[in-house]
């Protein structure tokens, strides 16, 4: 037992070393150019892994978070019908890939891609869904404290997007 607490204090101490560290988005011109001319947008969360879902993460609640957060700051939030008939069909998406450790302790990386239809150069008649803007982060968390670990380690990710969004559309 004592084993594993340690591990586990271990394992929370790599973990949020890792959230300050590895949080990133290529944050560059090009990206922030993909965001011009936007005159809103469609939230959405990918499904979550059963064990995290069991363990109290929860689609609804992230997605709620993220279109408050995104109102707040001004950003009109589309529903999936408005967004299928916008241009681009843009999308912001959470993605949480979670991994229950021994301890037990999950173990996270949550990705926020911002994704829109695209042409593809070579030939003009494909177009295709991609990722457009991107930022992720990991970290680690005990099962009681999952969602509020992960929702922590969102609000930068989303603070990120709105400066660059602000940053291509400015008022």
């Amino acid at each position: 037992m004592f084993r594993y607490t340690i591990m586990t204090v271990l394992v929370l101490f790599v973990s949020s070393l890792m959230i300050s560290t590895y949080s990133f988005s290529q944050g560059d011109q090009a990206e922030m150019n993909t965001l011009k001319g936007l005159k809103g947008i469609g939230v959405s969360v990918e499904d979550i892994d059963a064990d995290a879902a069991a363990d109290g993460l929860n689609n609804k609640k992230l997605l709620s978070a993220i279109t408050q957060k995104l109102k707040k700051s001004g950003i009109k939030v589309l529903t999936d019908q408005e967004v299928g008939t916008i241009s681009g069909q843009p999308k912001l998406v959470l993605s949480i890939n979670s991994t229950k450790q021994p301890g037990p302790i999950y173990l996270f990386t949550a990705t926020l891609d911002f994704t829109q239809i695209v042409l593809l150069e070579r030939n003009p008649g494909l177009t295709a869904v991609s990722p457009t803007w991107t930022v992720l982060t990991t970290g680690g968390a005990l099962p009681e404290d999952l969602l509020a670990n992960v929702q922590a380690a969102l609000d930068p990710m989303l603070e990120s997007f709105i400066t660059d969004y602000r940053k291509a559309n400015p008022k």
